[in-house]
């Protein structure tokens, strides 16, 4: 599992310094892309687990800061996509460890893996809207 987690990110990594108009903060935006598709599958199972097994026994742990829709969201960056923002910054790019997991990974420095995790997790953000209630 480590190894795939590995992989994707080097393919983030490779699809984010290749995109023309954002190149030059490609660190940024490689950990975004991949933040942005883990926060997707980690929302669904959250949905999922609430609504339909565990049967609203998860509510304790949304924060009501705004009141209204907004609150879906701001839970979501809190709980989602900051801590997973912040690990991926901690194991990939301090200390350039990024470097030296191109050059291990080196047949995956392409946008096969990335794409097809950011296309299935943007799926799983589609079946979200219809899980959240």
């Amino acid at each position: 599992m480590k190894k795939l987690y590995y992989k994707i990110m080097v393919s983030s990594i490779y699809t984010a310094q290749n995109n023309g108009i954002m190149s030059d903060i490609w660190k940024f935006t490689s950990n975004f892309y991949f933040a942005f598709a883990t926060t997707n599958f980690s929302m669904f199972t959250y949905l999922f687990l609430n609504n339909y097994i565990l049967n609203h026994k998860l509510n304790f742990l949304n924060l009501i800061i705004i009141d209204g829709e907004y609150d879906f969201i701001l839970n979501m960056t809190i709980y989602f996509f900051i801590p997973i923002m912040s690990i991926n910054y901690f194991t990939f790019f301090k200390g350039d460890k990024y470097k030296k997991l191109i050059k291990k990974y080196q047949s995956s420095y392409n946008k096969k893996y990335f794409a097809w995790y950011f296309m299935v997790g943007f799926g799983f953000m589609f079946a979200t809207l219809f899980l959240k209630k």
